[in-house]
Parts: C-alpha cells; sequence; structure tokens
C-alpha cells in the first residue's frame, strides 16, 4: 500500500513559537488518509481480542493514540476489554468488538 503525502520542507523546518523552547519537531498539518477508529474496528474485526501495542503496531499509531480512541470506542459500547478500567494497574487488557445487541 502506498500513500501519497505532501510535504512543504519549509514548514517543516521553520519552529513554531510553542515549540522554540522544545526538542520535538514541530506538528505537520498531514492529516491521515484514515481515520483511527474505523482502522481499530476493522483490525479487530480480522484479529479478535488484542492487545494495545499489537493495535498500534498494526495501524501505524503510537500506543497512547490507540488508548485514546479506545476509551473512546468503549464508552460507546462499541469495543470491551477483559480488565475493567478501575482494576487494569499492571495488567495488560485484551479489547475486543463487543457483541451487537439486537
Amino acid at each position: 500500500m502506498t500513500v501519497d503525502v505532501e510535504v512543504r520542507s519549509n514548514e517543516l523546518l521553520r519552529p513554531t513559537a510553542a515549540s522554540r523552547g522544545s526538542r520535538r519537531p514541530a506538528r505537520t498539518s498531514v492529516k491521515r488518509i484514515r481515520p483511527i477508529k474505523p482502522e481499530i474496528i476493522d483490525y479487530l474485526a480480522m484479529h479478535g481480542a488484542s492487545r494495545v501495542s499489537d493495535i498500534s503496531n498494526a495501524i501505524s499509531c503510537s500506543r497512547d493514540c490507540v488508548r485514546y480512541h479506545l476509551a473512546a470506542l468503549e464508552t460507546a459500547s462499541l469495543v470491551r476489554s477483559d480488565i475493567s478500567p478501575e482494576t487494569r494497574g499492571r495488567f495488560t487488557p485484551f479489547y475486543a468488538l463487543a457483541p451487537q445487541r439486537g
């Protein structure tokens, strides 16, 4: 799969006011080709219950980003985990699609 992305080198090298003091690279305005939540749902539909690290590696997104979107999907009752959020602690939850009601 190939992705065409337009990169303007001047914009990436020019520091912004917020990033002048930090060592992090400046954010770009390049949008993802496909939103993250549908990618997570498709991944879980194909692979079943999975860890955050497996999902993030498969869709090329950071673990924190995947955790954020999984929490939103869990709140919407589209995804569920095998460990409740209050008791996760050191344990690694597995996320799966929630069974459809109907």
